[in-house]
C-alpha cells in the first residue's frame, strides 16, 4: 500500500433535518457508465410487517404461512414469502417460501433483523414538564433500552438538536442529542384579558356563540361604566363582536405555524426513514396539537405523514406527554376561570381534540396511540420495544406496473379461523428494493484533483453507508500531556471487493481515499483525501476476506467527535463509507 497524499477539503458546514443517516444496504445494482447522476433500483418483493396478539395483548407465535390470509384491494393474494422475525436478534421461526422467487430472500431476512428507532420529540408543543419526563424516560432507554441490533435517531422539530439527529448505536452520541432538548418558548403576541386558548379561538371561529357571548361579556365589563344613572359603553356590540373574532384569527394564525413545522418535519422524516432496511419505529412524543383548522391544512398534512409512511415501511407509536389530563389551568395559563358556565359548552372536547393527530398518525400507520395515562413513560417506550421485537414478515410479489412502483395500496392480513386474534398490520405496504446507489458525475471539464475531491466528499457524506465495497472504521485517541490529543482512525477495506488489473508488473487496485473529522456542532475540523495502490497479496483465497489497513490521525481538544469515512475503486466505480463516533475527556 503506498502512501497517502493528504489535502484539505474546502468543507461548508449544514444541518438538514437527518445530515447523516447511516446502516447496512442490500446489495445494491451495477454503476452505470452514464456521466449523469444515477439511481438504480433492483425488481423485489413487495413486503409488510405483520403483529398478531390474543385477547390479553401477548404476541402470538408458532403461526405458519397458510394460517394467514393475505388482501389487496381486497384481493386476496399468494404468500411468496414467510418468515417470523426477532428484531435486534436472530430469526425465530424459519419457514420456506410458499412459491419460487428469483429475487435473493436472505438480504431481507437479514435487514428485517435490524431495527431502527426514531425519537421524533415535538418540541414546539411541549410543556417544560412534558420535556423533563421526556428527557428522563428517554436517557433510561439510552442506557438500557437499545437493543444488539438496534441504531436509535433522536429529532425534533425546532432543529436544536442539529447535527446529532442521526441514526447511531453510540450512547454518547444520544446522550449529547438528548441535553440539547430544551424548552422552546413561544411567544405570546395575545396579552389580553380574559385569555383566550386556541382551541376556544378555534370555537369562536366556527361560530359558537356561548363563547362569544362569554368574551362580549367581558369585554362590556372592561369598557363599560355607569354615569348618572347609565350605562356607557366605549365599544359598540358590533365593534366587540369584531375585536373578538380578530383576536380569535390572531390567536389560531400564531398557533399554526408550529403544528405544520411539525408536520411538515415528521413527513420528511418518513421520507429519509424510507432509505432504511429493517423495521422502522417512530416514537412521537408531544402534548397534542389541533387539526380542527382546515385552514391551515393540518388533516392534509396528516394525510400525506401517514402515507409517507406506509411507503417507507414505519410504523408510528404516540404519546400524549402529559399523562393524565384534566381541565384545570396549566403552565401556558391560556384557560380563563369562568363560574358562570358560558364555556362548559365550547370546551367540551377540547382535550380529546388535542389529541386527534396523536391518534390518527399511530392508527393509519398499524402503531399505537397512548394517551390519558400515568404509566411512566420509560415503561411505555419498553412495553412497545417488547411488542415489537416480534413479527412476522410478510412479502409477494407485485404483477402490475402500478404494484412495481410502490403505489400506496389497501392490505388486509387477517388469520383464517381465527376471529380472536387481533392482527395489526400497515394499511400500505413498500417494497424491498435496493437502497439507491451512489454515483458521481464526470467532471471532465475540471481538474481532476477538485473533480476526486468533490466525488469523495459525496461518498463520505452520503446519505446512506455504501456497501458494495465494506469497509469498516475504528477510533482510538491518544492523549500527550503537555501536547493534546490525537483522535486515530484506522480504516479497513474489503479487498476482496476491489478491481485488481496488472500495474508494473504487479496486480493492484487503485483506491481513492477519504476522511473528515466533525465536532459534535457538524463543524468539520480536519479531513484527508488521497489515492492509494494495493497491491494483491498471495495468500487471497476464493472465500476469504483480505483486508487493506490505512490510518490517520487529527489533534483535538476534548469533546464528542464523528469521523466519516469513504473508498472508491478507480477500476470498478465501486464505492464503500462508514462512520463511528468518539469522546475525547478533557486533559
Amino acid at each position: 500500500m503506498s502512501s497517502i497524499k493528504y489535502s484539505l477539503l474546502s468543507l461548508a458546514s449544514f444541518l438538514l433535518l437527518f445530515p447523516a443517516i447511516v446502516f447496512s444496504q442490500t446489495k445494491p445494482a451495477e454503476p452505470s457508465s452514464d456521466s449523469q447522476d444515477v439511481i438504480k433500483f433492483e425488481t423485489s418483493l413487495v413486503q409488510t410487517d405483520v403483529m398478531v396478539f390474543d385477547k390479553k395483548g401477548r404476541f402470538v407465535d408458532g403461526l405458519k404461512p397458510e394460517q394467514f390470509q393475505l388482501k389487496i384491494n381486497n384481493t386476496s393474494r399468494e404468500i411468496s414469502f414467510f418468515e417470523a422475525i426477532r428484531s435486534g436478534g436472530s430469526v425465530i421461526q424459519p419457514s420456506e417460501a410458499t412459491s419460487t422467487q428469483p429475487n435473493p430472500i436472505n438480504p431481507l431476512k437479514a435487514d428485517a433483523q435490524r431495527r431502527a428507532v426514531i425519537f421524533f420529540v415535538d418540541d414546539l408543543h411541549l410543556a417544560p414538564d412534558s420535556l423533563e419526563r421526556t428527557r428522563k424516560a428517554l436517557l433510561n432507554f439510552i442506557n438500557s433500552g437499545i437493543g444488539e441490533k438496534d441504531l436509535v435517531a433522536i429529532t425534533s422539530p425546532s432543529g436544536q438538536i442539529g447535527f446529532l439527529q442521526q441514526f447511531t448505536a453510540d450512547k454518547n452520541a444520544l446522550r449529547s442529542a438528548v441535553a440539547r432538548l430544551n424548552y422552546r418558548t413561544n411567544t405570546k403576541f395575545d396579552m389580553d384579558k380574559p385569555p383566550m386558548s386556541e382551541y376556544i379561538a378555534l370555537k369562536i371561529r366556527e361560530g359558537d356563540q356561548q363563547a362569544m357571548d362569554y368574551y362580549l361579556q367581558e369585554m362590556f365589563k372592561q369598557n363599560c361604566y355607569r354615569a348618572g344613572g347609565e350605562t356607557i359603553c366605549t365599544v359598540s356590540p358590533d365593534s366587540a363582536k369584531l375585536l373578538i373574532r380578530q383576536r380569535a384569527q390572531q390567536i389560531v394564525t400564531q398557533s399554526a405555524p408550529a403544528t405544520d413545522d411539525t408536520l411538515r418535519l415528521l413527513e420528511g422524516l418518513m421520507r429519509t426513514a424510507a432509505q432504511v432496511p429493517g423495521r422502522k419505529l417512530v416514537f412521537f412524543i408531544s402534548d397534542g396539537f389541533y387539526l380542527s383548522d382546515r385552514k391551515t391544512g393540518a388533516i392534509d398534512r396528516i394525510k400525506r405523514v401517514t402515507d409517507a409512511a406506509g411507503r417507507a415501511g414505519v410504523v408510528i407509536y404516540t404519546l400524549d406527554a402529559r399523562g393524565i389530563v384534566s381541565d384545570s389551568i396549566d403552565i401556558t395559563n391560556n384557560k380563563p376561570i369562568e363560574p358562570g358556565g358560558l364555556l362548559t359548552g365550547a370546551s367540551l372536547g377540547e382535550i380529546s381534540a388535542s389529541q386527534d393527530g396523536l391518534t390518527a398518525l399511530a392508527a393509519d400507520t398499524g402503531g399505537q396511540s397512548f394517551l390519558n395515562t400515568n404509566l411512566p413513560m420509560s415503561e411505555w417506550v419498553g412495553k412497545v420495544m417488547d411488542e415489537t421485537s416480534s413479527y412476522y414478515l410478510l412479502a409477494w410479489k407485485p404483477d402490475n406496473e402500478e404494484q412495481k412502483r410502490g403505489k400506496f395500496k389497501n392490505i388486509e392480513v387477517s388469520i383464517v379461523g381465527r376471529p380472536d386474534l387481533k392482527v395489526r398490520v400497515r394499511s400500505s405496504y413498500f417494497k424491498s428494493a435496493a437502497l439507491p446507489l451512489l454515483t458521481t458525475k464526470k467532471k471532465k471539464d475540471k481538474d481532476p484533483l477538485k473533480a476526486r475531491d468533490d466525488d469523495m466528499r459525496l461518498v463520505i457524506d452520503a446519505p446512506v453507508t455504501q456497501r458494495e465495497i465494506p469497509t469498516e472504521v475504528d477510533l482510538r485517541f491518544n492523549q500527550m500531556p503537555g501536547f493534546g490529543t490525537h483522535v486515530v482512525a484506522t480504516i479497513s477495506i474489503d479487498e476482496t471487493a476491489l478491481t485488481f488489473d496488472l500495474i508494473d508488473g504487479r496486480l493492484a487496485a487503485d483506491v481513492d481515499i477519504g476522511g473528515i473529522v466533525y465536532d459534535d456542532k457538524g463543524k468539520p475540523i480536519n479531513s484527508i483525501v488521497g489515492r492509494l495502490r494495493i497491491f494483491q497479496r498471495s495468500s487471497n483465497t476464493a472465500g476469504s476476506t483480505t483486508r487493506s489497513i490505512y490510518r490517520f490521525s487529527t489533534l483535538v481538544p476534548g469533546g464528542l467527535y464523528q469521523v466519516r469515512v469513504g473508498v472508491r475503486d478507480l477500476k470498478s466505480s465501486r464505492i464503500g463509507s462508514a462512520m463511528d463516533w468518539i469522546t475525547v475527556p478533557k486533559i
